[in-house]
């Protein structure tokens, strides 16, 4: 699976993007994108009930990426699953 990286704003706040590249495999978008939902609800708190529309969050999923306002979230989400 390849992990693309990049980097956006919410609300102004920047937030450093992780696209979870697995080809479309269907165990991997069933499973395996729930597994690293669980994982980083596990790690770092749920993320708000209206989604991106909450300025500062620690983390978001949207639109196939997950988004983390701490470099240091987004480095733990990678040595997990990079």
């Amino acid at each position: 699976m390849e992990l693309a990286l990049s980097e956006s704003r919410v609300s102004g706040s920047r937030y450093h993007t992780v696209n979870p590249n697995a080809n479309w495999d269907p165990y991997w978008y069933n499973q395996g994108w729930f597994d690293m939902e669980l994982w980083c609800n596990a790690q770092f708190g749920p993320t708000p009930n209206d989604g991106v529309w909450t300025p500062g969050a620690r983390w978001y999923m949207n639109n196939s990426k997950f988004w983390f306002r701490s470099e240091a979230d987004l480095s733990w989400f990678l040595l997990r699953w990079g």
